[in-house]
C-alpha cells in the first residue's frame, strides 16, 4: 500500500509541475531602409501562399489564374528591360502562346514587410521555358512580389541571378 501511495504522490507532483507553455507572437524589427530609416518585419505565410499559387498557375500557363490575386494590371520590371511593363491577363496569354511548357522551380519564399509601408515576398527560382520553335530558355531569377494595401500583388521586380 505504501508503494502505491508513494507512486501516486510522485505522479501527482510530476503532473502538477508540468509547465504550461504559451506561445507569443513577437514582432521583431530588424535591418533598415537607408533613405528613411524604416525597419523590416517578417511577413505573412498567407502572402507566401498567394505567390506559391501564382508560380503554380504560371507553370500551368493559366493567365487568368495568375492574375487571380493581382490588380487588373500588373506593373512588371523584367530583368532585361530598363522600364516597367504594364501587363494584363491578355498580355500573359499572348506570351504563353509562344511556349509548349514552362517549368518553374522556386527554392525559397521570404515574406517581409517594410514597417508601415509595403509587404513583399521575395523568391529565388530556376525557370525553364520550352518554346514551340524548339528552343529552350533557362534562367535563374530573384523576384520580388510587392503587395498593395488591398492585399493584391501590384508590382513584380525581376533580376537575373547566378545561383
Amino acid at each position: 500500500m505504501k508503494k502505491v501511495i508513494f507512486l501516486l504522490a510522485i505522479i501527482i507532483s510530476v503532473l502538477s509541475c508540468k509547465n504550461q507553455v504559451k506561445e507569443v507572437q513577437v514582432d521583431k524589427k530588424a535591418g533598415e531602409w537607408v533613405s528613411s530609416g524604416t525597419k523590416f518585419l517578417l511577413g505573412s505565410d498567407e502572402q507566401v501562399e498567394i505567390v506559391r499559387n501564382l508560380y503554380s498557375n504560371y507553370a500551368a500557363m493559366d493567365a487568368e489564374a495568375v492574375f487571380a490575386n493581382t490588380r487588373d494590371s500588373l506593373r512588371f520590371f523584367p530583368f532585361n528591360l530598363e522600364e516597367p511593363v504594364m501587363m494584363i491577363s491578355d498580355d500573359m496569354k499572348e506570351m504563353f502562346s509562344q511556349y509548349d511548357s514552362i517549368i518553374s522551380k522556386p527554392f525559397y519564399f521570404l515574406p517581409y514587410e517594410l514597417e508601415g509601408k509595403r509587404s513583399i515576398v521575395e523568391v529565388g527560382s530556376v525557370e525553364t521555358k520550352y518554346k514551340k520553335d524548339g528552343t529552350i530558355e533557362k534562367d535563374s531569377f530573384l523576384e520580388k512580389f510587392i503587395f498593395g494595401e488591398d492585399g493584391k500583388i501590384h508590382t513584380v521586380r525581376q533580376w537575373r541571378a547566378a545561383w
